[in-house]
């Protein structure tokens, strides 16, 4: 580990991207052209090749990203950051995520082995050959270690094990626990009336027999044992009824926390069999969620799709930690790992699992654990095998075929190809179980609570070609009550969906330019709502009485520069604390306070719940002595006077994007706090929030800061490839150093799009850099 870093060293540990490379490990020349963002187009003349190409140039710009999240996924992160990655370690150790990838990885069929393979040799290429590792390496004192095949697996799956409910399955225990079934089921809502739906595409959503108390009284004495345990992106497309060419446009972006680098990786890959160009994650070979070929284009959003399960087990104390199952006591599987820090410290870490998979949670050794079953661990996981024929799909058709094996995660696929066909696919494994796993840990001992087997394929939700003209996806519900298998208990909100929807069903002769208008579009549906509940509010209080008069005259659009967003936030800030305190008592600071996907999403479908029971006038949750008349004045007020102790008594001064901003931080900056302002790109004021299509949410803690965007925009025109659009929210490169690290950051924060470069003579013609890789 070294003192000091200077901007010098940045400099140094770019590497070189245009000198010639002789390797014998190819099968001819590749060449890699580098636009003048630093996106490498990589031309080969074999599918080997291919991937050969795609991983040492991911490995050029974005060797680090991949280190570090190989690291995590195996819980060796506190190896470099020191003790504050101790607990991220634990955790990711006990989800066993090495020995998952390394079992997947030998199941997977040869033509797949061969393009990771092909896709690691160029990995190791570049480590065996550079003499410019990236600056992180020098900062750490550390050095990559070869890559191996099922470090590409382990990568995808870090990235994905955590967007599953389980955490919504615990949070739900604990709200029973605390405040007993009759009251916890009354803060736990339906999915709201008239909810837009993502199929039928155009439809709303009807509730049916919501029997929510009937499941937490039936869970809840199983969770004697809780004492003891610690613990959104969008896409459409529209057919060519509603274009300009008569051919398909598809768009979206995913919406992540901002890592830095950015978790996708911009490129572009060609060879005989497939020329491909999308968006990746580094370290991972192909293009699994978004991009384009020559006929077909395919993007995803989260399904938000209920894949993992929670089982109590009860141990008995001896050397293999015996669990019980149908009155017998099992043998336990138990392995030793030792955590190792940056400080030379050691922590041992105890794994146990049980036939429904690792234990998360709770101590064996106490009598309970929580194990966790995952469709992506709980048995040989294949997904892969699906890489090459998206690559190779000529229409939806074989798309769609391509899907057949993906297991993990759940997505909203959406896509379209050049004969003019649109599809929406609810891809990825869902196990069909008991009633009662859907809600809460359910026990393990019994044998009642087992996996049944899987939904078929063929009964996926699925929308071709619908009426409508369009599919539009943003995490909502994805089916109405009559679809025959669960998918999910809890969706987002239609907010974002819905914006898209009076969007797009006005359009007849849609270009690329309509599909940007939509990714910057900031108007918030709930904003609406409030600026109608408030009307007739009152003060006898002058500053008051201002700040009412500016919230009165917004429009409701979020807009960086204006007054309105922030006096709108604030207000609604302190409603939802006011409320969220009556009605979760002890568990408040914790659900304020969480991340993940329990108390968050719980709380997104409360604070949808108090704009409907104000509009309905349904005061059931509310402090005794209060309506929502009263409670608005105090919000109000209180919301006003916060603004002015923060950001003074000048209203004018009150924008929107002076408290609204990024934060991107570098994964080494807060344990070398010392390089931040080297490592940092700087903070971008953000139009937007949670509920708007162009994405910026934040937590209600950590007042505005944005926690959550759109960390890639895309726009498909299938009629023209070259007329299609992208951006990210920093840069292609992952190097500090580099002049590509956030040159696209200013074109991203003002709503702008860079040309999706395919042609090849266009490519070759304004190409930056050119670098061959040249066989011995």
């Amino acid at each position: 580990m070294v003192d000091t870093i200077t901007s010098a060293d940045l400099s140094d540990a770019l590497p070189d991207v245009s000198s010639t490379l002789t390797v014998e490990s190819i099968d001819s020349d590749i060449t890699i052209y580098r636009d003048t963002k630093g996106i490498p187009h990589i031309k080969a003349f074999t599918t080997h090749d291919a991937f050969f190409g795609q991983g040492l140039a991911t490995a050029q710009d974005r060797l680090w990203h991949m280190e570090r999240d190989r690291r995590v996924g195996y819980g060796r992160w506190a190896e470099i950051v020191g003790d504050e990655g101790i607990n991220d370690d634990i955790l990711m150790r006990k989800f066993m995520i090495k020995s998952s990838v390394e079992a997947d990885y030998a199941a997977l069929n040869k033509e797949t082995k061969n393009i990771i393979e092909a896709y690691t040799l160029g990995v190791n290429t570049f480590i065996n050959t550079t003499s410019r590792l990236p600056v992180e390496f020098k900062i750490t004192g550390s050095h990559p270690e070869p890559w191996k095949p099922e470090d590409c697996l382990a990568v995808f799956k870090t990235r994905h094990i955590l967007m599953g409910v389980f955490e919504g399955k615990i949070w739900r225990a604990k709200l029973i626990k605390a405040l007993g079934p009759e009251e916890a089921a009354k803060i736990i809502p339906d999915y709201p009336d008239g909810q837009l739906l993502i199929t039928p595409p155009g439809s709303d959503y009807a509730s049916g027999s919501w029997e929510v108390l009937d499941h937490l009284t039936q869970g809840f004495s199983d969770l004697s044992w809780l004492d003891n345990v610690d613990s959104g992106s969008n896409n459409w497309v529209l057919s060519g009824e509603r274009t300009y060419s008569g051919k398909p446009i598809l768009a979206g972006d995913p919406h992540r926390p901002l890592d830095t680098p950015s978790v996708y990786y911009q490129n572009h890959v060609a060879c005989p069999d497939f020329d491909v160009i999308g968006l990746s994650f580094p370290g991972c070979p192909g293009f699994p969620h978004f991009g384009h070929n020559a006929k077909v284009a395919w993007s995803v959003t989260h399904a938000q799709a209920d894949y993992q399960d929670l089982y109590i087990e009860r141990f008995k104390g001896s050397e293999n930690y015996e669990y019980e199952w149908k009155g017998d006591w099992k043998k336990s599987d138990v392995r030793q790992e030792t955590i190792f820090t940056r400080d030379g410290d050691t922590v041992n870490v105890e794994l146990v699992s049980t036939h429904h998979g690792p234990i998360i949670m709770g101590e064996p050794s106490s009598g309970y654990g929580i194990s966790f079953k995952y469709t992506g661990t709980d048995e040989v996981n294949t997904w892969a095998q699906c890489l090459l024929p998206m690559l190779n799909s000529k229409n939806i058709d074989e798309m769609d075929e391509a899907m057949r094996g993906w297991v993990d995660p759940s997505n909203n696929f959406v896509f379209a190809d050049i004969n003019g066909d649109i599809e929406y696919l609810n891809r990825g494994r869902l196990p069909v179980r008991p009633e009662l796993n859907r809600w809460l840990p359910v026990p393990g001992w019994s044998g009642e609570y087992e996996w049944s087997g899987n939904v078929p394929f063929e009964e996926h939700a699925r929308s071709r070609n619908p009426d409508t003209g369009y599919i539009v996806t943003a995490n909502n519900r994805i089916a109405p009550n009559d679809y025959p298998h669960y998918i999910a208990v809890h969706f987002g909100l239609d907010y974002r969906a819905r914006s898209i929807k009076r969007i797009v069903e006005k359009l007849d002769n849609a270009s690329p330019k309509d599909m940007l208008a939509i990714h910057n579009e900031i108007r918030s549906i709930p904003a609406e709502s409030y600026l109608k509940l408030l009307e007739g509010i009152k003060f006898n209080d002058s500053f008051l009485t201002q700040g009412l008069a500016e919230f009165a005259s917004w429009d409701g659009s979020m807009d960086r520069d204006s007054v309105g967003p922030t006096i709108y936030s604030a207000f609604r800030r302190e409603l939802e604390w006011t409320l969220f305190e009556h009605i979760l008592g002890p568990l408040v600071g914790e659900a304020i306070s969480s991340g993940g996907r329990g108390a968050p999403m719980h709380l997104a479908q409360l604070r949808a719940k108090f704009i409907i029971d104000a509009i309905n006038n349904d005061i059931t949750l509310l402090p005794g002595g209060h309506n929502w008349r009263s409670l608005f004045t105090d919000a109000f007020s209180k919301g006003i006077t916060w603004l002015k102790v923060t950001l003074g008594s000048d209203m004018s001064l009150w924008k929107w994007g002076k408290i609204h901003a990024t934060k991107p931080s570098h994964t080494l900056s807060s344990a070398f706090p010392e390089l931040s302002t080297l490592l940092d790109p700087p903070s971008i004021p953000m139009n937007g929030d949670g509920d708007t299509p162009h994405a910026a949410s934040y937590q209600t803690l950590d007042p505005f800061q944005v926690n959550g965007l759109s960390v890639a925009r895309y726009i498909f025109d299938l009629d023209n490839w070259g007329n299609s659009w992208w951006i990210t929210p920093l840069g292609s490169s992952g190097h500090p150093g580099s002049s590509h690290y956030k040159d696209q950051a200013d074109i991203w924060s003002e709503g702008d799009v860079l040309p999706m470069v395919y042609d090849w003579q266009i490519i070759k013609e304004q190409s930056e850099t050119v670098q061959v890789i040249s066989k011995t």
